[in-house]
């Protein structure tokens, strides 16, 4: 579990961080040829209760920031205890950000850490709010991370969060990479998609792969990351070297 209780924040989410009970398993990222690591994403796994029922506890609470600071603040934590030099895609809302105070401790505990290999994956469960956006890109471009876009083509996640968000990553989900192999029109679409982003500097992951047939279509469009449990499912981070070594024998 992520011990919270060394973080010098506020005492009142640091009390609301104390109840939380979460692990975090990280599933690979991998470049094209399916065995080099581009970097881990980190998936929260909370005691009890599943991960999308507690974001909707928070939800209706108005505090998705708790969960803001606990993924965040969790995920590195485990990250770091492994000393690996891969990038971390951590999950984040797109209307909370950072206080002044938390982005002061998460830089003393984990600048060093991390250095640029962080990924912040913007999720599509909340609207996107500009205000609050614009604090949080100016979060992450002082700490030079990376900013993903989660889930494209489902919910919220489209072309007006494109437009602002103006990310160096867009990750098609597995239900529009799933149309698209047994659509033409979709196919054309999404291969379409991927040559837009490439003209302007954005690369393209794609996500829930399965089966080889799957990767080799995907691969034939050119993207420039892969994922899915074809090659891993999400493990703890202790588990992973391991678990990739046996599948690769």
């Amino acid at each position: 579990m992520v011990d919270y209780s060394i973080f010098p924040l506020d005492e009142e989410i640091k009390d609301k961080l104390a109840k939380l009970e979460i692990s975090y398993a990280f599933q690979p990222i991998f470049y094209p040829n399916g065995k080099d690591i581009y970097a881990y994403e980190a998936l929260m796994r909370p005691k009890n209760i599943l991960v999308m029922d507690l974001i909707e506890e928070f939800r209706a609470k108005n505090d998705l920031h708790t969960l803001e600071v606990a993924t965040i603040f969790g995920a590195v934590q485990c990250y770091a205890k492994r000393g690996y030099h891969s990038y971390i895609a951590i999950n984040s809302f797109p209307a909370e950000s950072f206080t002044a105070e938390e982005q002061a401790v998460f830089d003393e505990f984990y600048a060093d850490v991390l250095g640029d290999k962080g990924i912040i994956e913007i999720l599509e469960y909340t609207a996107l709010d500009i205000d609050k956006w614009q604090s949080k890109k100016n979060s992450i471009n002082r700490s030079r991370f990376n900013i993903a876009l989660d889930d494209f083509g489902t919910g919220y996640s489209n072309f007006h969060y494109l437009y602002n968000l103006k990310p160096d990553c867009i990750k098609v989900d597995r239900g529009l990479m799933k149309n698209a192999l047994a659509n033409q029109y979709e196919n054309m679409l999404l291969k379409h998609m991927i040559d837009m982003a490439h003209s302007v500097g954005v690369k393209m992951c794609i996500e829930g792969i399965e089966t080889q047939e799957e990767l080799d279509k995907i691969l034939e469009m050119g993207c420039d990351y892969i994922q899915g449990y074809y090659f891993s499912k999400p493990l703890p981070f202790n588990e992973i070297e391991e678990y990739l070594k046996k599948k690769r024998k």
